[in-house]
């Protein structure tokens, strides 16, 4: 992420050799390696019910509206592989913090997930129980998007609110700022779960709410991403508290992820 690729930088084409022992395209490989081995040992194990199974089903030699390439079901991969673990950490990191500062939203969930774990065990048929745990991370992700600056290539020549936009521009979509638009959301700082339950006054608009990124090029792990946060979360809340200590105080940082500058130390405590 932080290494300056000059060959990119003057639109020099990929073949001409770079500065800095071009390390960006040795770690692809590496990457590129490792997801291959997923795909040729899932095509040995021949199973049925998974998501690398149904892209193999799409498999073609050439690109079509319904077929996959080699190629693109492995970068389809690479996101699952690379995108979906920084950024469930870094939600939940932010869920924590967010109800250690909300007292009457710390009880709300408690009694939510008291209620739906009385078992105390979490399973799938679960979530759909657990509104308002997956409004805490719907909110979560408003106030602190796991990936708050997206960037898009126009592929035509544009023109938004009366700007012309070339085709190849660079255009950046940034759900930090939209997120937290007043003319968009009623009080937009504050912590406010309850706006993404069903029974609220207000939808949140489409458009206006994008942790995931939105169109044809939405994030293939939304779905799996908010099951995986919503169950992580209530199955802790069940057993902990957490606190921020006194003294400290916490402050963000974009390295492409939006995470806790200087990390975000918590004190746990059994409920």
């Amino acid at each position: 992420i932080e290494q300056m690729d000059i060959n990119t930088f003057f639109g020099l084409p990929s073949w001409i050799p770079g500065l800095g022992n071009n390390k960006a395209s040795k770690a692809a490989k590496a990457i590129h390696a490792i997801v291959d081995n997923v795909i040729a040992k899932a095509e040995q194990a021949g199973l049925n019910d998974t998501l690398l199974a149904q892209f193999l089903k799409l498999q073609s030699a050439t690109v079509t509206p319904t077929t996959l390439t080699r190629e693109q079901i492995r970068n389809e991969l690479i996101v699952l592989f690379m995108a979906g673990h920084e950024t469930t950490a870094n939600t939940l990191a932010w869920a924590w913090y967010l109800i250690s500062q909300c007292p009457e939203v710390e009880q709300r969930l408690h009694d939510e997930v008291d209620t739906v774990l009385a078992s105390g065990h979490a399973t799938f048929a679960d979530v759909a129980k657990l509104s308002y745990t997956r409004a805490i991370i719907e909110e979560t992700m408003r106030l602190y998007p796991p990936v708050p600056i997206l960037s898009r290539e126009a592929i035509a020549d544009d023109t938004i609110r009366g700007r012309h936009v070339p085709a190849g521009s660079i255009v950046l979509v940034v759900p930090w700022l939209l997120h937290r638009h007043k003319q968009y959301w009623q009080q937009p700082d504050h912590f406010i779960p309850e706006r993404f339950l069903d029974e609220a006054a207000e939808k949140p608009d489409r458009y206006t709410y994008i942790p995931f990124s939105i169109g044809p090029r939405v994030c293939i792990g939304k779905y799996f991403g908010l099951v995986e946060t919503t169950l992580c979360l209530a199955i802790l809340a069940k057993h902990f508290t957490l606190r921020v200590p006194d003294g400290v105080e916490v402050s963000h940082e974009c390295r492409l992820t939006l995470r806790p500058k200087d990390n975000l130390p918590m004190q746990i405590y059994p409920r």
